[in-house]
Order: structure tokens, then sequence, then C-alpha cells
């Protein structure tokens, strides 16, 4: 396993047990101190999709925006490829919503693009397909 990989494992692992507190407690591990991370969307009505979070602040917003809108959730990964400076994960992405208790599951593909050691940007996407042509751009 290289790596990369190795990184973002240990982010999907800390989210899964503790969500935006435990990844906080090792963003400085992970992250590079700039990292951009682009969710589909927080989940909060009206919330405009493509927000960019930007650095552990920013992070740290993302897990707070989220919360208003999730209680709890997952990310199950499915299978874990590199492709150059970036890492493609296809996973299975759960939570509940907040208000409406109603059970969320969809299937994403997340990137990773590590430079340095550490993650410096990462998105998720719809699609496969969507991925990797950003990662080929």
């Amino acid at each position: 396993m290289s790596d990369a990989e190795e990184l973002v494992r240990r982010l999907f692992e800390a989210h899964n047990r503790g969500g935006g507190d435990a990844l906080l407690d090792i963003y400085d591990d992970l992250f590079d101190a700039d990292a951009e991370w682009t969710p589909l969307i927080v989940g909060v009505v009206g919330f405009p999709e493509r927000v960019i979070y930007r650095g552990r602040a920013g992070m740290e917003r993302y897990y707070r925006d989220r919360a208003e809108a999730f209680a709890g959730g997952e990310v199950h990964i499915r299978s874990v490829e590199p492709n150059g400076d970036a890492v493609v994960v296809d996973a299975r992405s759960t939570a509940r919503g907040r208000v409406s208790g109603a059970d969320i599951e969809e299937d994403i593909t997340l990137v990773y693009w590590v430079g340095n050691g550490k993650i410096v940007r990462a998105q998720a996407f719809r699609s496969r397909q969507d991925a990797l042509e950003a990662v080929n751009a």
C-alpha cells in the first residue's frame, strides 16, 4: 500500500470512528495546512453545492455545517486506486437526516490529491467518470 493510500485509509478510519472530532485530532498528520475539501453538498436546505472548505478551520466549519443536516454517518470504502498524485476511492456514504430521521445512502467517488506526504486537495463526485476526468484534467 502506498503512503498516499495509507493517508486516505487513516482519514476514513478516523471519520467512521468519531466523526469530525476524531478526524480533527489527526488533521495535521493527514492534511497540508492549506488543504481544500469540496464535498458534493453539505445538506443544509438552501446551501449551495460545491462549497470549498480550506485548511483546518475550513474542515471544522464543514463538520459544523454537516452536523446541522446529518446525525452521524460513515463512509464505507469499496475500492482504493492510486492514480498519479491522486487516490481515487469508490465508496458508499451513509447518514441519517437530523430533522427527518431518514436514512441516506449514496455511492460516491472521492479523489484525494497528495503532495509532500499530505493531502492537499479532496473532492467528492457523484460518478466515477467525473472523478477520473478531474484526475486527468
